[in-house]
């Protein structure tokens, strides 16, 4: 299995052409590509400033969880959705007309952003300290992104905001440990998805 470890000081930041607010992104397939056209999908992290509409994709499925603050409401063809909860999860799609109004004061988000057609899966999972949880890979393409706690893959020690990101096809089986309550997203990109187990 290839895996190529991603530390958070090598994910390229991007400020908003608005003004109001950043992107850091993990990974995104084909590694060349940009947001403006032709990715296959993208794992990022947004740091939200101000209030205002979400950027709309054309044909793409997000996935976006709530990180850090207090949230946000989102307007949603005329309905709100209110983010308010760590970790909380809200899917869409890319060409909804989305506006968002921040409850109290800036938020940091996890996006996942696929082409629609393309087979996918993504969740958070939990490693308690001094568990060990096996995480049974099946993507294509596969990103294990750190949001809480320091967890050992294999050799490699991920801090929050590390990621690894294996490219090799076909079922693998990865052994993370904590040592401190952890959050890990495992997504998915590819065939014979299901969702990320453990024991």
């Amino acid at each position: 299995m290839a895996v190529e470890f991603v530390p958070a000081a090598a994910q390229p930041v991007t400020p908003w052409k608005n003004g109001g607010g950043s992107t850091r992104q993990v990974a995104i397939e084909p590694r060349d590509a940009t947001v403006a056209g032709g990715f296959r999908w993208r794992v990022s992290i947004a740091q939200v400033a101000v209030d205002g509409p979400f950027s709309r994709f054309p044909g793409i499925d997000r996935s976006l969880w709530l990180l850090a603050g207090a949230g946000m409401e989102l307007e949603v063809d005329g309905r709100i959705v209110r983010l308010d909860r760590r970790l909380q999860r809200f899917d869409f799609a890319g060409e909804t007309p989305i506006s968002a109004r921040l409850l109290a004061g800036p938020t940091q988000d996890l996006n996942v952003m696929v082409a629609r057609g393309v087979p996918w899966s993504a969740a958070i999972v939990s490693v308690r300290p001094g568990e060990s949880r096996n995480l049974v890979l099946t993507a294509d393409d596969q990103v294990v992104l750190a949001i809480d706690g320091e967890v050992r893959i294999g050799d490699g020690l991920l801090h929050p905001g590390d990621a690894l990101r294996a490219t090799t096809p076909g079922r693998r089986q990865v052994v993370a440990t904590a040592s401190t309550p952890a959050a890990l997203l495992v997504a998915g990109f590819g065939e014979a998805q299901r969702p990320p187990s453990g024991t």
